[in-house]
């Protein structure tokens, strides 16, 4: 694990190429949970905001919501979503989740 700043720290996933990935964590400000850091909005240039996590105990999965924060809410596109498998899944749901990630 490397520390960007106080609050950040990078983990190493695997994309859907199959390839090792540094994703980094930080904590939202919004609900103070740690949640990974997904980029910016190509439209408005703002950095998405984490919005909720939604855990699934039927698929292993918890999803992470982000929005844009700087479009105006009628032109807000969909909003971004990774989903982590947390071990409880089965094998076939984590090669999907392998597959699907970023």
């Amino acid at each position: 694990m490397q520390v960007e700043s106080s609050d950040e720290y990078t983990l190493s996933a695997i994309n859907i190429r199959n390839e090792v990935i540094d994703v980094v964590v930080r904590k939202c400000q919004h609900c103070n949970e740690n949640v990974p850091k997904v980029g910016k909005c190509p439209d408005c240039s703002t950095e998405y905001l984490h919005t909720k996590t939604v855990e699934n105990p039927e698929t292993g999965f918890i999803h992470f919501i982000y929005e844009c924060g700087g479009c105006p809410p009628e032109k807000r596109k969909a909003q971004k979503i990774i989903k982590i498998n947390d071990g409880n899944g089965s094998t076939s749901l984590r090669d999907d989740l392998i597959k699907g990630f970023l």
